[in-house]
């Protein structure tokens, strides 16, 4: 496999484009010969990950998914489709109280380091990337 074999997908970040990003994992699960458990596993945290950022009102640009293949495993990114939006917000003049969690967000990065272990998970920058290993097939 080459770096040829990348699959990524832009979405807006509302919820009704989160279907559009599982589907899209679904195709890369079966592109790239994956277990329906390994596939389904992705779709939820991907899923948590794109939740997260839309429910904290950003990035006010495209979320970037990623499927890249490597030798022993694929691995998936999730991020702001703008490098420069990763970067933290000027403070404001006056600080203001920070909402409390909603219980949703309190959960999702237990449920993503339960499915993947190593998945480096930054809520704060609504960023994922964690790899599947995988069993290189004998013809490639």
């Amino acid at each position: 496999m080459t770096d040829d074999d990348t699959l990524e997908l832009h979405i807006p970040p509302e919820a009704e484009y989160v279907g559009t990003a599982r589907l899209f994992l679904a195709a890369a699960g079966r592109h790239f010969e994956l277990s329906e458990e390994a596939v389904a596993d992705v779709k939820v945290a991907v899923s948590e990950v794109c939740a997260d950022a839309i429910e904290a009102n950003g990035p006010p640009e495209p979320l970037k998914i990623v499927v890249r293949p490597r030798p022993t495993a694929l691995q998936v990114e999730v991020s702001p489709s703008s490098p420069g939006i990763q970067a933290d917000p000027p403070a404001p003049a006056e600080p203001t109280p920070a909402p409390p969690p909603s219980f949703e967000h309190t959960l999702r990065e237990p449920l993503v380091h339960a499915l993947f272990p190593d998945a480096t998970y930054e809520p704060q920058r609504h960023s994922l990337r964690l790899s599947l290993p995988w069993e290189v097939p004998e013809d490639v």
